[in-house]
């Protein structure tokens, strides 16, 4: 009976969800056309100085100065 009661001790309940939640970093370089995003949008982004938060890709740039960042991510929402 108590191995019982150990088996469901050890059993999740809740599986941890198995999802990527955000896409491969791509490198950013204002020259380089192939390497900015293709839609308007939030995105993550982190700067050169290494401080990583959201910005906004206009469809021709970014809100921010387009010289401090060196790295955009696309985020997946869990339930897309």
């Amino acid at each position: 009976m108590m191995s019982i009661e150990n088996e469901n001790l050890n059993t999740p309940q809740n599986p941890p969800l198995q999802q990527t939640a955000i896409s491969c970093w791509v490198a950013f370089d204002w020259n380089k056309i192939e390497t900015r995003p293709t839609a308007y949008g939030k995105y993550l982004i982190c700067r050169k100085d290494g401080k990583i938060h959201w910005e906004t890709w206009n469809g021709s740039g970014w809100a921010y100065n387009h010289n401090e960042i060196r790295y955009w991510a696309v985020i997946v929402p869990p339930c897309s």
